[in-house]
């Protein structure tokens, strides 16, 4: 009881808490509402969490850089997870985010290198820039689709995500989103997208092919540079803007785009300029430009 006091001191004043082998399991009573800002930061000791149903909020760097954090016990009702609350916490294999939360702030579980697994809330509407950026060993991800915004390099430099499936309510794929994510092969796109932003896809190597959904008006520059691999994609006639003619650049294997519109409709997108693609041997092609003529 008296343990349980210190901890309460610690979460909602600022008192302290020892960091040491004897508190590696901490378990947090109920009638806590919030973890404060840095509360347990790079504790070295600490290996599991429990936290209580009482609890409504995480605040920004309340766990980061525990190195030695396997396990962390989430209970439904928790609301929020802020700005870096897990970030460099290398020994998380994996997170089981309750449905009542509704926001991931940024960096909470950057560079997190262990996890493998995230089960992501059913309620969640945001999920803030880098939030699991640089977790190297995650396979596999799922949005769902109460999420509408997926803020810029959420998991950029996630080697190992090979599949991704997005909320169908998102209308952009953000900035560097997928950056560097070199295992990936399969994007589930979401039926509402309308743009995608600069370096999404970039250096994405095992992407092969790309089914654009109807909608999709605007691709950013650099979006999909580097993926080697890439060697058809769907375009649908709804286009209306490719930020920059490079956006296949280092696309080496590329050899056929389908375009949804006509011929004149691709040319306007083009600014009259043909597609010609600079590989990463600093040769050149020309990809075959199928016209659908959906109009």
């Amino acid at each position: 009881m008296k343990e349980e006091k210190k901890i309460e001191e610690l979460i909602v004043f600022s008192g302290q808490y020892e960091d040491c082998e004897e508190n590696s399991r901490v378990v947090i009573p109920e009638g806590i509402e919030e973890i404060a800002e840095n509360a347990f930061r790079d504790f070295s000791c600490l290996c599991e969490v429990v936290l209580p149903r009482s609890l409504k909020r995480i605040s920004a760097c309340a766990f980061a850089g525990c190195t030695n954090l396997k396990r962390v016990e989430m209970q439904f009702g928790l609301e929020e997870i802020l700005d870096e609350a897990f970030s460099s916490c290398s020994s998380l294999t994996s997170v089981n985010i309750p449905d009542s939360v509704k926001r991931i702030g940024e960096g909470c579980f950057e560079a997190c290198a262990s996890l493998s697994q995230i089960k992501l809330s059913e309620s969640v509407i945001m999920i803030g820039s880098g939030a699991f950026a640089y977790c190297f060993n995650l396979t596999d991800v799922t949005i769902p689709d109460s999420c509408v915004l997926v803020e810029f390099n959420a998991f950029a430099n996630c080697f190992s995500l090979e599949g991704v499936k997005l909320s169908c309510n998102m209308g952009l794929i953000d900035e560097s989103t997928f950056e560097g994510c070199r295992s990936l092969k399969y994007v589930d796109l979401p039926t509402k997208l309308v743009k995608i932003g600069r370096r999404a896809f970039k250096g994405c190597t095992s992407l092969a092919n790309i089914i654009l959904p109807v909608g999709t008006a605007v691709i950013g520059l650099d979006a999909f540079a580097d993926c080697s691999a890439l060697s058809r994609i769907a375009i649908p006639k709804d286009l209306r803007e490719i930020e920059d003619l490079e956006v296949f650049g280092g696309c080496d294997s590329l050899h056929e785009i389908s375009f949804g519109g006509s011929r004149e409709r691709w040319e306007e997108i083009m600014r009259g300029n043909s597609l010609t693609l600079q590989k990463s041997d600093c040769s050149f092609s020309v990809p075959k430009i199928t016209f659908m003529n959906l109009e």
